[in-house]
């Protein structure tokens, strides 16, 4: 399988394609660090970490025992890490430099489709194709402080952004807009939801 680089500035020409992966790649993300550096997801199980100056991966990782479904990058001070979600029902956290799995979240019983760190608040958060959203707090990774489920089916991505502490989550049967307040040591993820605003279509 084949992944594309367009130049949007050459009329949108074609200027690398990257080969590597034995299956569907289902979503890339840019490091935050190395803007030349992208990783992407496969349902071949693996995440491959790519420079923009070369068609052959830099490295892969591989730890999941089913497809990986979504990926994304966050930094822990001057580290980048990325969190995936498979189809083998957990979310896995890797440390890009030592290109290992750090930590491996539970809980799910169904395909991870969507992750997310937050970039405000320590939390990561999973969305599954049942059982609704999952909350895990970021600063030991400790594991899972939170369940969310509005009734709206599979969960398919989500949205936040830098200076918001709110999270869109995108459902099968509609959005859900979620409000966090900054967490407090020892305080569980589930006192903080403090709005939530829903729109079905």
């Amino acid at each position: 399988m084949v992944i594309k680089l367009w130049d949007w500035e050459k009329g949108w020409e074609c200027t690398q394609m990257f080969k590597g992966h034995a299956h569907y790649v289902m979503q890339v993300a840019y490091s935050p660090k190395y803007t030349n550096t992208f990783a992407s997801a496969s349902l071949d199980g693996t995440i491959k970490v790519w420079n923009l100056s070369s068609s052959d991966p830099e490295f892969t990782l591989d730890g999941h025992s089913k497809g990986v479904n979504c990926i994304d990058y966050f930094m822990r001070g001057s580290k980048p890490y990325l969190v995936s979600g498979s189809d083998d029902h957990t979310a896995k956290v890797w440390d890009c430099g030592a290109k290992s799995c750090v930590q491996t979240l539970e809980g799910h019983t169904n395909n991870v489709s969507a992750v997310c760190v937050h970039p405000e608040l320590p939390i990561i958060i999973t969305g599954s194709l049942r059982m609704g959203m999952f909350t895990y707090g970021m600063k030991l990774l400790t594991g899972l402080e939170n369940t969310l489920n509005y009734g709206l089916e599979r969960v398919w991505g989500f949205g936040c952004m830098k200076g918001s502490n709110r999270v869109v989550i995108g459902y099968d049967k509609g959005t859900v807009m979620v409000k966090f307040v900054s967490p407090h040591s020892g305080v569980s993820m589930g006192s903080l939801v403090k709005e939530k605003e829903k729109k079905e279509f």
